[in-house]
Order: C-alpha cells, then structure tokens, then sequence
C-alpha cells in the first residue's frame, strides 16, 4: 500500500521541517492446542503506520526540535487534517536537541524471511507440531501455541531514506506436566526464531520434559554464596548492563562509565570480555538492516579484550555526541573462552542457573536479582541437585571481575557467545 500520499502531506505541512515514516504490516498464522486436540486456528492481517514529525526552533539561543507521532492502522494511506496539525502543535511543545534525520543509504540485502514460512505457513506450522510431540516424549503437553509471522517494515524519511525488508518468525509456547502420584507441576517454556532451524523445537522440549520430571523432587536451595554458572535463557540478559553502558544515549546523559580504550571491569582476575553488538547476522531475530529512523545498521565491537573501544548509537546520540552513527539493536555476541562447560561445573557446590521466573540486570547499577525457575545444585561429586525458588542477586560490575567463559557455543535469539559463563561471589538466597 502505497506511503506516497503520507510523505506528501508531511512535505507540505506548514511548521514540519523532518519526518520520518514507519509502515509495518503482519500476517500472522496461529495453531491452539489443549493436549492434543485443536482449540483454535486462525490468520491475522495488521497494519500500523507510525509517523514522527519534527519542528524546528531554538531555545537560549541553541536550536532544538518538537517531536510529535501520529499512528495509522489498517488500510489507511491519507493522514487526516486535523490530527496532522495537532500533532505539529504538540510537537512545538517540545525541545530537544537538534539532529537530523538520516540521508540515502544502499539498504543491505539480509536473510531474514524463510520462504517456506511464506509460502505455506501450514505446512510448517504442522511440522513443528510434529516436532514438539516428539521431543516431548511421554510428557504431556497441556497447552501449546504456534505462529508462523511474515512481517514487512517499510521506512521512508524526509532525509531521502527509502528502505524496505521482510523478515519471518516463529514463536512456540508450551506448558509441559509431570505427576508422581502425590503432586503435580507444571513447566512453561517458549522458543522464537526466524525458521524451523533455529527454533530447534524437538531438542527444547525434551530439555523441558527433563526439567518439568525434575521439577518434581526439587528443593528450595540453601541461603549462601556460592561461584554460579548462568545458562540457557539465564544468559539472555546477562550482558545487557555493559551493552546498556556503551551506548550513545549512556554517554549523553552521563551516566556510562566507560571510557574508549579503558578497562571495562576494574581489577580483573578472571577472563576479559569480547562484546560485540551485531544487527547484521543473517536469520537472527534481532538482525535487520536498518532502524525506524532509517539508520543503516552495522556490527559494532564495544569491547576488545577487555577493554571499551567504540560505542553503539543511533542517528540522534551520534549528532549529540559528534560520533559516527551505527545503528540500533543486535545481538550481543560474546567471545567463548577457554574452559570447558563440565570444568566450569567442577569444584562444587556450584550452582547451575538456567531459567528464572525474570532476570534483569538494572541498565545503570548493574545489580540484579531473579528468582530461581529452573536451576541445579552441583555438588563435589558431581551429582546435580534440582532446585526451584530462592533467588540469586549480585552486581555484574562486581560478579565479572572473577568470571569464566565456556569454549562452547551457544546462540539465542538475542545472545551469540559462551553456553556458560561462571560467576563468583554471588549470593544465593533459599531456605536455612
């Protein structure tokens, strides 16, 4: 559906001096199961198309910029009158300093759309159900849903940019139950990838079924502090505060404490980092070649060795900080390091975290605290122990400066890097 009438009104309005349009349109194929029997199935067709205006002016004698949107859904290509001049009055309400807009750019070409997705969304989405049975083996499946997505995002801007690309996912969630008898409890797991390859479906759920039998006799673990080893969904966050500390909009408003070519942990005993910041991986769901603003997206290496070398920012912190634009978003990709998964694990009591009911480390302090969903105590001897409740906290500022990296791999949908990291000096709070 054509933007043109959109971009034309924009460029004419009186009081508008940039803008930037974003149209995204969803198709979405759904499949509801209860056990195995089909609740429901359905399509869905969305369209949304926000727009950003921006005014111009200058306060102490420094220019700034209004900033208002207007959002369009479903098949409407015309932004009516009124709302469009009651956005530009918002918008003069508002200063903030001035950047411009991206210009032209050549959009790269990425894999992002599985074409069997897009070609027969059925058919896929009966293979993974397929697949999701097998994998779970004798465990029932007491609830599931499929959906296959296509996803067009088309971005134009008053700067002269002009992109548009497709991508795909898939998103599975499943609740799994295991009884002995006497109790009863339930396990709630989700998978999203761009394509079957990724989603990895029958192997997730037979790791789901193990962890829902293990559910079964685990215990409330003991109040210490203890070296733990994050995994699986528990490292999907892990390294957001550093991610968080490198960007252009931390610098700007003073709170990163990163300096370029200065260490990123003070006093490091244990492994340093390799950080990157990648948008551009092919089939991942946090790559795409541009952002909302137009701004091409690039691979960006924050942390070399250890030490801090170039921040992540968009169009706006980039003219705020007089540095190059990069982009916004990515995946985090990690540097593996040299140790073994099962050495990691070694020297117990250590404790194996893999799911938490939430897991966010604050953006700014870096302190975080979840509680334990699905984890196992590793003793000296190697047994492990299920756990469930009780919560770990720390502060990765503190926690990373005794860390040690797994030489395995592991790639979510957000995070490309070690399968485990271990972290000392954590604190594990439990029973007595």
């Amino acid at each position: 559906m054509s933007l043109d009438a959109i971009t034309r009104a924009l460029s004419a309005a009186p009081g508008v001096a940039a803008w930037h349009v974003c149209e995204r349109v969803l198709t979405s194929h759904q499949h509801y199961r209860v056990f195995k029997a089909v609740e429901a199935e359905r399509s869905a067709r969305m369209r949304t198309v926000q727009i950003t205006l921006h005014t111009a002016g200058t306060r102490d004698g420094q220019p700034v910029i209004g900033e208002a949107t207007i959002t369009l859904t479903g098949d409407a290509t015309e932004i009516p009158a009124q709302r469009l001049r009651e956005a530009v009055a918002q918008a003069t309400l508002v200063a903030n300093p001035a950047y411009t807009l991206p210009g032209r750019a050549a959009v790269p070409d990425m894999a992002l759309a599985d074409p069997d997705i897009v070609t027969d969304p059925w058919a896929v989405i009966a293979d993974l159900t397929a697949q999701m049975d097998a994998g779970a083996g004798a465990t029932p499946i007491c609830a599931s849903e499929l959906f296959a997505d296509v996803q067009t995002l088309t971005v134009v801007t008053s700067g002269g940019f002009s992109g548009r690309y497709t991508g795909t996912e898939l998103f599975a969630e499943f609740v799994l139950l295991a009884e002995d008898g006497k109790n009863s409890v339930e396990c709630h797991g989700m998978r999203r990838a761009r394509r079957p390859a990724e989603l990895e479906l029958a192997p997730a759920l037979a790791r789901h079924a193990g962890w829902t039998a293990d559910r079964l006799r685990a215990t409330l673990p003991a109040t210490a502090t203890l070296p733990v080893v994050f995994g699986e969904e528990a490292l999907d966050s892990l390294f957001d505060t550093f991610v968080a500390h490198a960007g252009g909009r931390a610098r700007f408003e003073g709170w990163s404490r990163l300096a370029e070519g200065k260490p990123l942990i003070a006093d490091l005993a244990g492994e340093a980092l390799s950080i990157a910041v990648d948008a551009t991986l092919p089939w991942r769901l946090s790559s795409r070649p541009f952002d909302m603003e137009g701004q091409v997206n690039h691979r960006v290496d924050i942390v070399q060795d250890g030490r801090f070398e170039r921040r992540v920012a968009s169009k706006r912190y980039a003219d705020y900080l007089g540095i190059a634009a990069t982009g916004s978003g990515g995946s985090v990709v990690v540097a593996t390091g040299a140790t073994p998964m099962a050495e990691l694990l070694a020297g117990g009591p250590v404790l194996h975290a893999l799911r938490f009911s939430t897991f966010h480390p604050n953006p700014v302090t870096g302190a975080f605290s979840g509680e334990l969903r699905t984890a196992y105590l590793v003793g000296a001897d190697g047994r492990a122990t299920p756990v469930c409740g009780g919560s770990v906290s720390g502060n990765v500022w503190e926690a990373f400066r005794n860390a040690r990296l797994s030489r395995e791999r592991t790639v979510r949908p957000g995070y490309d890097g070690p399968a485990g990291v271990r972290l000392h000096g954590v604190t594990v709070a439990g029973g007595a």
